[in-house]
């Protein structure tokens, strides 16, 4: 593993935890009514998707990780609204509401570094 930048740090990390949540919910026998845990973990799956691509793609790294954050973000504010669930479909639980923008600072966070470095090198 050569030098890893910030954000496939974070396309590894959040894959992992989303992956792992996103199984073990499937595996326990997600609902998929509406609202349902197996839309939760559908979603989850396809954001790890997202962060594979990221991940094994060093040129999609950023923009993995941009996509990321922005649809954390967006569950984030959806949550202000119906706090119960995501578009009546995808339950919102308290973890969710702690991992959610945990999720899309974080990818922030990556996403400044990362612009951080570029102007470094630029200067």
């Amino acid at each position: 593993m050569r030098t890893w930048s910030a954000s496939r740090w974070y396309c590894l990390i959040v894959a992992v935890f989303l992956g792992i949540r996103a199984t073990t919910t499937l595996a326990a026998g997600a609902s998929f009514t509406t609202p349902g845990t197996g839309w939760r973990a559908t979603w989850q799956l396809l954001v790890v998707a997202i962060l594979l691509a990221g991940l094994f793609v060093t040129r999609l790294a950023r923009p993995a990780t941009a996509a990321t954050g922005l649809i954390y973000l967006a569950a984030t504010v959806l949550e202000f609204f119906d706090g119960a669930t995501l578009l009546g479909i995808v339950p919102v639980d308290m973890r969710d509401r702690f991992v959610h923008p945990l999720l899309a600072v974080a990818a922030a966070l990556c996403l400044a570094v990362a612009l951080r470095r570029t102007t470094a090198r630029v200067s």
